[in-house]
């Protein structure tokens, strides 16, 4: 009998030990995240491949040591991005080159970058991508990859992309809170962006309505700032939110490729200097992950453009 009660006391302290090692490691703030974006206008299920048709987005995000942060400053986040953009015409049965309306490309890219979050609810944050348009950009292999694994109809029109060109890109982006309601589930924020660079050169401004259930923007799933250089644990979130952005291109490789090209491709074009976009998404977030849903509808990217364009955004985020 005293066998049987060692053994269950025995057994009963090691489920404790377990049981604790376990929460301890639940408890266990986390440090990095991964991110995972899918854009394409089939998220829309109007059965198409128009324009921007397509893009896929690998991130990989970690927090900072809180040590080095000033006093105004609360979170410091870096992030190395691995992702592809995918252009056609109007559509990807393109049989002659008179049906081509936007130039068709792939961007391949890699950017690494700095967010920086202030106590105020203001952020800065600054980014370096380096990318390709072309044949190296892969866009032809993708895109017929996907086609066959689905299932669907054979693409044509690949032969009229942009000559391979790669450049080099920065940016800065400034935004803050202008408004948050005391119930704090309504708030109003702004943010601007500046590029420069060889394949991207341009500016918007883009205000964006917040409804929900939401966080700070230095712990939010939407300035994606959920990590936290402090080690302190962000609420659950649950917003819709709207976005209109007002962009001015200065140069866009995708349409009028390589900027130092003398044969830049079969067809380039000028784009239209002033853009809007309309966003509209829903964000839900936990300790752990993330998930959202965007619709994204913006103006001809050139005038002469068939159509507008529009398209669904899904993306996923794990936190450990």
């Amino acid at each position: 009998m005293i066998n049987n009660l060692y053994n269950t006391g025995k057994a009963v302290m090691t489920t404790g030990i377990l049981l604790s090692y376990f929460m301890g490691i639940a408890q266990t703030l986390p440090r990095a995240e991964f991110n995972f974006r899918s854009d394409n206008d089939l998220y829309l299920f109007n059965k198409q491949d128009q324009y921007y048709t397509n893009g896929i987005f690998f991130n990989i995000r970690k927090a900072a040591d809180s040590t080095h942060l000033s006093t105004a400053e609360v979170n410091r986040l870096w992030g190395i991005t691995v992702g592809q953009k995918m252009y056609n015409a109007y559509t990807a049965q393109i049989h002659h080159i008179e049906e081509i309306d936007r130039p068709i490309t792939a961007y391949l890219f890699i950017a690494a970058d700095m967010d920086r979050y202030f106590a105020n609810e203001s952020f800065l944050s600054f980014a370096v991508e380096f990318g390709t348009i072309g044949q190296r950009a892969l866009g032809r292999q993708f895109q017929e990859r996907i086609h066959k694994v689905l299932n669907l109809y054979d693409i044509a029109g690949w032969e009229y992309q942009l000559k391979n060109a790669a450049g080099l890109d920065a940016s800065i982006q400034y935004g803050r809170l202008l408004y948050r309601n005391p119930s704090r589930w309504f708030d109003l924020s702004a943010s601007a962006e500046a590029m420069v660079g060889l394949n991207h050169t341009g500016l918007s401004v883009a205000p964006t309505l917040r409804l929900g259930k939401v966080n700070p923007l230095y712990q939010s799933a939407y300035t994606s700032s959920r990590l936290q250089a402090h080690g302190s644990l962000a609420d659950d979130e649950l917003f819709f939110y709207y976005t209109p952005q007002f962009r001015f291109v200065g140069y866009d490789a995708t349409l009028q490729g390589g900027i130092f090209l003398h044969d830049k491709g079969p067809i380039t074009y000028t784009p239209s200097r002033w853009m809007l976009y309309n966003q509209f998404g829903v964000t839900y977030a936990n300790r752990l992950i993330t998930l959202g849903l965007q619709y994204i509808f913006y103006s001809k990217e050139v005038p002469g453009m068939f159509f507008r364009h529009r398209y669904g955004s899904v993306r996923m985020s794990y936190r450990f």
